[in-house]
């Protein structure tokens, strides 16, 4: 195929309209970096294969842990929650 080239020519108004709409989008960006705009409340829990996978051990080791004490979980039905701080207290506290 051929390499073709357009020109397309725009009116100065269409020109100001577009920079204006820009203009109002940098400032909404601008405002939600300043005030964290909409607020997302992080979970404050993980899953079990995510701490896992956090502090890359198995789930015999994880279970070593649960069962010493030396890890908080929570239990809801069948799925095992750590707070996320334990990630943190395991490097600092727990890791042997």
């Amino acid at each position: 195929m051929e390499n073709l080239q357009a020109f397309l020519l725009i009116g100065k108004s269409d020109i100001d309209a577009i920079k204006n709409g820009q203009e109002v989008i940098l400032k909404k960006l601008d405002k939600l970096g300043k005030n964290g705009g909409d607020v997302v409340i992080p979970d404050p829990y993980i899953t079990a294969m995510e701490f896992m996978h956090a502090v890359r051990i198995k789930r015999w080791k994880f279970n070593y842990l649960v069962g010493e004490g030396k890890i908080k979980i929570i239990k809801k039905k069948r799925k095992i929650y750590v707070p996320k701080g334990e990630v943190e207290r395991y490097f600092l506290e727990v890791r042997d």
